[in-house]
């Protein structure tokens, strides 16, 4: 199967909830309604939060999302903002002393690492100052990809923990779905890679990145190996990104963490849609 018809399976296969994970017992339904943000989102709208707020909560948890269980840390998350919603709110986290918001965040379980209130108010102050696009966007909810990713990588780190290789383009892409901007350029955000992604594009031939030691390295050719697959595959998802690797990636890190890491963790293939046709992966002795 070639690099583009794999892409178009694992996205279609996705978007369109038939994968199959029955025997990881995986209860909900499996794909794009089973991704931890969309689930969050889809809850605080139905307890009526604007979109404004929705982009907050995004942003300030995607700062908080690494090495971590996702799903645990997006419902603890979203209660959060239900009983402390002041704490989503940019000028007032730009002025609450930091033990208020350490106690907070550690009761929430949203915080795991000594630095993120420090990088929670951070990230607040620059969102209150009101300058520059990621401001625009989790704001007023309007923005240009190339330009978002721009300013997260500015030179006042602005943005510290979104601006990684990593979960800068992840939030670019949850600021348009679930988050509802309207951003331009979204063809040219490419695919978020860790771990999970690298194992799927090794797994399924897309790319070989045994020569490089590092996530650093390999990721450029990751990048470059889906960039061209999107480019002649046909597949849908949400219609702001749909076609797009910004639509492929969450497909992908899903495809990763129940398909290619649970077959690893059991030493055995249990294939789960039609990519896995395409696995090059044998287990070990």
């Amino acid at each position: 199967m070639k690099a583009s018809s794999i892409a178009a399976a694992i996205a279609n296969d996705f978007y369109d909830g038939k994968l199959d994970l029955s025997a990881r017992r995986v209860k909900q339904a499996p794909g794009w309604s089973d991704m931890p943000e969309v689930k969050a989102v889809c809850a605080l709208r139905t307890s009526g939060h604007s979109k404004r707020m929705v982009r907050r909560f995004l942003t300030f948890v995607s700062a908080m999302d690494r090495q971590r269980d996702s799903d645990k840390l997006w419902e603890d998350a979203r209660k959060m903002v239900e009983s402390k919603p002041c704490f989503f709110d940019p000028a007032y986290v730009s002025d609450v002393p930091l033990e208020p918001l350490r106690e907070v965040l550690s009761d929430a379980r949203v915080s795991r690492f000594p630095g993120d209130p420090g990088w929670w108010q951070t990230i607040a102050r620059s969102l209150h100052a009101g300058d520059g696009a990621v401001a625009r966007v989790v704001e007023h909810g309007t923005g240009d990809a190339e330009e978002l990713l721009k300013d997260l990588h500015g030179y006042r780190c602005r943005y510290p923990l979104l601006r990684g290789p990593k979960i800068g383009p992840m939030w670019v892409r949850i600021m348009v779905v679930p988050g509802g901007a309207k951003v331009e350029n979204m063809d040219m955000v490419p695919v978020a890679v860790d771990a999970q992604v690298r194992r799927v594009t090794e797994n399924l031939g897309v790319a070989d990145t045994a020569r490089h030691p590092t996530m650093e390295k390999a990721r450029p050719d990751i990048q470059t190996a889906w960039e061209s697959a999107v480019d002649g595959a046909c597949f849908d998802g949400p219609s702001e990104i749909a076609g797009t690797c910004a639509a492929l990636d969450p497909a992908l890190w899903y495809f990763g963490k129940h398909g290619c890491s649970h077959c690893k963790k059991v030493n055995q293939p249990m294939p789960i849609g039609e990519a896995c046709n395409s696995c090059q992966w044998t287990p070990g002795p």
